[in-house]
């Protein structure tokens, strides 16, 4: 897998993209590349904060400078996005009480789905 970095007009054009594949024109989004020092977790790629009630989201992406390059993975900008994205339809589901184990579940289906997506859109555009 390579390393997929995006500039601003990069992912705000992957942002359009993504959020009219998967049905999110409805939500208000702002995207941004933020710093690992101004996120909110830890050793994340991503995160997103949303309001159900207003349909509005924040989605922060991690710099290229922040991502470790001994990772296992190479950092991809794209799949983060979509990953965050998703979070918007389970976030009807989503309770701040949940379990760690119920979190974890929850992040590592998000992942693949996310995954699965972005690899799919790849081999379709390669093709």
């Amino acid at each position: 897998m390579a390393e997929v970095v995006l500039s601003d007009d990069q992912l705000q054009s992957k942002l359009l993209k993504w959020k009219k594949r998967l049905r999110l024109q409805d939500w208000e989004v702002a995207i941004s590349i933020i710093r690992a020092r101004d996120m909110d977790l830890d050793d994340c790629q991503g995160e997103c904060h949303w309001n159900i009630q207003s349909k509005l989201a924040w989605i922060h992406i991690l710099d290229p400078v922040d991502y470790e390059p001994n990772k296992s993975f190479p950092q991809d900008m794209e799949k983060t996005l979509v990953h965050e994205l998703l979070h918007l339809h389970f976030a009807p589901f989503t309770s701040d009480d949940e379990s760690e184990m119920i979190d974890t579940a929850h992040e590592q289906a998000i992942d693949l789905i996310a995954r699965a997506l972005v690899e799919t859109d790849r081999q379709t555009n390669a093709e």
